[in-house]
């Protein structure tokens, strides 16, 4: 379930996927059905991004768009300081001053709020546990999770499951 999300404004980056998605779909030269199908894939990514993640990675920093990115996709595994400011060749330190300036949020912050969002996405699917959700979000810790969910939701995660 995705957040309701009214606006988002005018994205030149979005409308020019549309457009050539269009010339794509119209033209129908060899290979248009897998170029379509990559072009509405960016598309969503790009919406995924501003409406769920809050990161737009039209603008900004490479680097710390590169590292959204990332966690986007490796929410589950172990995160660190240290090893993400190495994806972008910078000393951890630097690395997390930059991402609170661009993000406005510590990298820390920023991880929780990613796994958390996930967690509640698995929950509302009726298709796992609490505990089963905490750990593929990259929770070892259940009752950190618990703290988390209830700091960044205002309810506990099992608020999220659907009832029978």
């Amino acid at each position: 379930m995705f957040p309701s999300v009214t606006n988002i404004g005018l994205r030149q980056d979005i409308i020019n996927l549309f457009r050539e998605l269009t010339v794509s779909w119209n033209e129908r030269q060899s290979g248009y059905i897998l170029k379509c199908q990559a072009l509405l894939m960016l598309i969503l990514h790009r919406l995924s991004e501003i409406i769920v993640y809050d990161v737009d990675s039209a603008a900004g920093d490479y680097r710390i768009n590169k590292i959204t990115r990332y966690i986007s996709t490796h929410y589950g595994e172990k995160l660190t300081v240290k090893n993400l400011a190495a994806k972008v060749n910078l000393k951890p330190d630097y690395f997390g001053q930059i991402f609170k300036q661009k993000t406005g949020k510590m990298l820390r912050q920023y991880i929780n709020q990613v796994r958390v969002q996930n967690a509640e996405l698995m929950l509302q699917s009726g298709n796992y546990k609490v505990h089963d959700a905490a750990e593929k979000c990259g929770f070892s810790d259940i009752s950190h999770f618990y703290k988390e969910f209830r700091a960044l939701r205002g309810f506990a995660p099992s608020r999220c499951i659907p009832r029978s």
